[in-house]
């Protein structure tokens, strides 16, 4: 058996990744063979080859910052939850002054004939007739503009 060290080269086979140290090439005469070549690698230079191989500043970039990114959003979406719930209409103070009405309506009571119009006039003559009826619908919480007689409606006082 007669082994050689030959160089990748003069065979034109590329050596990327391999020394030529770690290859070496054996030929051997057998029985019934002649001239059978057979090339042995280093473990470390077929894995190399292989896979990729991440630095310390490649897994950060890889891995940490996505993973900081998405703690990040998590932690402003529990955040924005919490705000939601402590500033929301059900935490809202609930105790209130009630109000007296007699301080700015006055009970009135609906004549035959009577309109939101005609009411709204003789209530105060010095404004608007449209902002009256405004106050009016308001104050007494009317759907419609229909009013039968012997109906109580509060009137804004004349300010």
């Amino acid at each position: 058996m007669n082994a050689a060290l030959i160089s990748h080269a003069s065979f034109g086979v590329s050596t990327a990744g391999v020394s030529a140290r770690a290859a070496r090439i054996d030929q051997t005469v057998g029985a019934g063979r002649t001239g059978a070549i057979t090339a042995s690698h280093s473990r470390g230079a077929s894995d190399a080859a292989g896979r990729l191989a991440l630095t310390r500043r490649g897994r950060l970039v890889f891995l940490g910052i996505p993973a900081i990114v998405t703690a990040a959003l998590l932690l402003f979406l529990a955040l924005a939850i919490m705000a939601g719930f402590l500033a929301g209409p059900a935490n809202a103070a609930t105790e209130s002054q009630p109000v007296n009405l007699a301080d700015y309506a006055v009970a009135v009571t609906v004549l035959q004939g009577d309109s939101l119009w005609s009411i709204a006039a003789a209530a105060d003559p010095g404004r608007d007739a449209r902002h009256v009826v405004r106050e009016i619908v308001a104050l007494n919480d009317l759907g419609s503009g229909i009013l039968h007689a012997g109906q109580r409606l509060y009137v804004p006082i004349p300010k």
